[in-house]
């Protein structure tokens, strides 16, 4: 009996024990951007305002779009008449279609779209020629998750070559 429980005990340990491993580590950044945007705390400060919002009628000038690996979600750009690119989402299974909404600097585009896995999508605005937005939104709990600023490779080899 007491083998069985010692035994019972290791497994459980193990399970909540790989569960925390999972939770803590951070998602990859399948951009590979060249500081570490997924490192945590998460933070969402910089984009307050975007939400999600039904995407109703028909929809012009779709592109970039890309499956989920479940298969579940498409996820694609458009444009409105007041943003030059906006992400939309896309449920096939019951074809109800997202958009976020209030994604700072709409008149900018939304480049390298990807899904991290079949729950998170994340994409990059760059807001000028050296910085940029990188976003990561939860599809399945309709919620932005990371909005973190970063530089490009251009940008830091200055920022080295000026202190040095």
């Amino acid at each position: 009996m007491k083998i069985y429980f010692s035994i019972g005990l290791t497994v459980v340990s193990v399970i909540v024990s790989s569960a925390q491993d999972r939770s803590d580590r951070p998602l990859p950044d399948p951009h590979k951007h060249v500081v570490e945007v997924h490192k945590r705390p998460w933070i969402t400060d910089l984009a307050p305002e975007v939400t999600f919002a039904i995407l109703d009628g028909s929809v012009a000038d779709i592109r970039d779009s890309v499956l989920s690996p479940n298969g579940q979600w498409l996820a694609f750009v458009f444009s409105t008449q007041d943003e030059w690119a906006r992400v939309g989402l896309e449920d096939t299974r019951s074809g109800k279609r997202y958009q976020l909404v209030n994604l700072p600097l709409a008149y900018r585009p939304v480049n390298d779209i990807a899904w991290i896995d079949s729950a998170h999508l994340t994409f990059d605005r760059w807001s000028q020629p050296h910085h940029g937005m990188h976003y990561v939104v939860d599809v399945g709990n309709n919620r932005l998750l990371l909005a973190a600023p970063f530089p490009d490779e251009f940008f830091l080899r200055q920022q080295r070559d000026t202190v040095h």
